[in-house]
Order: structure tokens, then C-alpha cells, then sequence
């Protein structure tokens, strides 16, 4: 198996995805974190794969020392130890509000200013800080609480909250701090999320071991919600990564079953086709019948006294309709 280039279309095929996402409806979202985010998930997955520090630095093509310094550099800010670089300047604007850049700069000297420059860049960006002036003369002040009560950040809760609800019940029983790496939200918006999936019955907290651990025994966006559409996205690409992992590990091993896997089938009609609608409408006659197969089962489980350990089956299936205009970067682009 060519693992490559396999690799590199799976790279390729998934900036597309990212691509699409950052500008949809208009939107222009920062991406300054992704490529070091990439960097820091991909590390941390294969450390926790079993490969060492020594054998991933020479996956990417470094000295072991350049690895361990830009790990430190993204993972944490030399400056205030224990912290991100992220958060620590962004609680030094707050605390010192307005600061100049170079005064931040200065703060920040035992960090890599092109990290710190960029950092305070996104942060504009993304509007949890203001800008007045250019250069090293810039001043930069947080934005109030008050000025979050827009649309935009009322749909960013509300995406905090299905993606809380829907790592929950696909992850769960979790602890919070489990949740926080998962969704990648932490303090006001995820305990906001928590409360409102909470409050609603959505998801459920108990103690166990003496923690407090969250779980749901349900997930469900209907068809078309405006609402949760994010962590629908991402629980129907992350349950197509894990049927492709699992395929993996499943060949490598010898033991490959029928119950795990995908197909892809291309239906070659035209207007007019005789089974163009047949060929159309194969999406919604699937998800007709898996949910009537889940009601059926959800039936069924209610009635019993006694809950087995479950052996969820998770199912996905996506369509689309090719055409000119379509996505870019696909495999069938010309």
C-alpha cells in the first residue's frame, strides 16, 4: 500500500473540506492556528500511537532538538510558564488594556514574536481584541462582554453547544476536561453549553470515582435544522474517519468484518434518465429506513429492565449530485 500518496490525497481532500468551511455564507474565518493546531494534534496522535518522540521528529523531516522547540513554542508560552501563548497574552491585554504591540512584544520577548504577532493578528481578527494604529505602534484593547451579544456569537454558542452535546454522547461517560480537548472550548462558552445541554435533559451528570461525568443517551439534528448543523458536519466526517481507521486496523490485524467499512457508487445518469430519480432519491429512501430502524431499536431498548453493555453500530451515508460548479479538489476534477 502506497501510504504516500494516500496520505497526501487525504491532506489535500481535507483542506478542501476546511477551505469550504472557513468562507461558507460569506465568511471569511482565521485560520492563523490551524497549520500549528495540525502540527500539535498530529504529534499528540502519534504519541499516543506508540511513536516516539525520536521517530516522529524524522516523520517530519527533523532534529530531534527543532521538535522539541517548536512543540514548546505552540504548546506553551516560554514566558508564563504553564500557559498557552494564546491565552497568556490575551490576558496580558486585558490586564494592561490599551498596550501598545511593542510594549506586548516586549512582554513576550522569550517567545518567538512572529508566534506572538500572529497570535494578536487572529485575536483581531476574530474579534476579541481592537486595533488602533499600524506597526510596533499599534494599540490593542479587549473587546467588552457587551460586544459579543451579536449574531455571530449567538450562533457560535449555539455551535458550542450541539458539538458539547453531540462528543458527549458519542464519546461519553466524559469528564469536563476530557470535553474541553474534544470540542476545543473551554470556560464561559463551555460551561454555558454545559448548562443549557444540562438543563434540558439533553445530557446527564453523575459521579463516578469521584468525578462528575457527563453522558447522553441520544443525539439527533433533524434534516434541514438551522441549528447544530456544525456538529452534524463533524459527526458524520468524524464517523467517516473512524469507519476508515478501523478498516485499517482491521486489515493490518487479519480481522476484517462485513459490518465495518463503506462503499462509494457513481450512478451514471442523465435528465430524462429513467432512473435519475431512483438514482436522486437513493439518500433519502437510506435515511427513511435507518430511521425507522432506530426507532424501532430505541423501542425496543426502552422496554428492557436491564441495559447489556452496548455495542453501538454507527452508520453514515452522504450523496451528492456532480456538476460543473460543484466543489473544487475533488478526485473526478479535470
Amino acid at each position: 500500500m502506497d501510504t504516500e500518496t494516500l496520505i497526501h490525497g487525504v491532506v489535500q481532500q481535507t483542506m478542501v473540506l476546511i477551505g469550504h468551511l472557513a468562507t461558507a455564507g460569506g465568511v471569511r474565518t482565521p485560520l492563523a492556528r490551524v497549520a500549528d493546531q495540525v502540527f500539535l494534534d498530529l504529534t499528540e496522535e502519534l504519541h499516543r500511537q506508540g511513536v516516539s518522540k525520536n521517530v516522529i521528529s524524522d516523520m517530519f523531516g527533523m532534529a530531534l532538538r527543532t521538535y522539541h522547540r517548536r512543540a514548546r513554542t505552540l504548546a506553551a508560552s516560554r514566558t508564563d510558564s504553564g500557559r498557552g501563548v494564546w491565552d497568556a497574552v490575551l490576558a496580558h491585554i486585558r490586564d494592561h488594556e490599551p498596550i501598545a504591540l511593542r510594549d506586548i512584544l516586549d512582554r513576550f520577548r522569550r517567545d518567538d514574536p512572529v508566534v506572538v504577532k500572529g497570535v494578536v493578528q487572529d485575536m483581531t481578527q476574530s474579534g476579541f481584541v481592537y486595533r488602533s494604529g499600524q506597526g510596533d505602534a499599534a494599540v490593542f484593547r479587549c473587546a467588552d462582554a457587551a460586544d459579543f451579544k451579536t449574531g455571530h456569537e449567538r450562533s457560535r454558542a449555539e455551535a458550542i453547544e450541539y458539538l458539547v452535546w453531540m462528543t458527549v454522547y458519542r464519546q461519553g461517560p466524559m469528564r469536563r476536561d476530557e470535553i474541553v480537548t474534544a470540542v476545543g472550548a473551554d470556560g464561559a462558552p463551555l460551561d454555558s453549553a454545559l448548562d443549557r445541554v444540562l438543563g434540558d435533559g439533553r445530557v446527564t451528570a453523575r459521579h463516578e470515582a469521584g468525578q462528575v461525568v457527563y453522558e447522553s443517551p441520544h443525539f439527533d439534528i433533524p434534516v434541514g435544522a438551522s441549528q447544530g448543523w456544525e456538529a452534524a458536519v463533524l459527526d458524520h466526517f468524524r464517523s467517516l474517519v473512524s469507519a476508515v481507521c478501523i478498516k485499517l486496523r482491521d486489515q493490518a490485524t487479519g480481522s476484517g468484518a462485513e459490518a465495518t467499512g463503506g462503499t462509494t457508487l457513481t450512478f451514471d445518469v442523465w435528465p430524462g434518465h429513467p432512473l435519475e430519480f431512483e438514482a436522486r432519491g437513493l439518500l433519502e429512501e437510506t435515511r427513511k429506513r435507518a430511521e425507522e430502524l432506530r426507532a424501532r431499536i430505541d423501542e425496543h431498548n426502552r422496554q428492557q429492565t436491564r441495559q447489556p453493555e452496548l455495542q453501538p453500530v454507527v452508520f453514515y451515508a452522504g450523496q451528492y449530485v456532480r456538476t460543473d460548479d460543484g466543489p473544487s479538489g475533488g478526485p473526478d476534477d479535470k
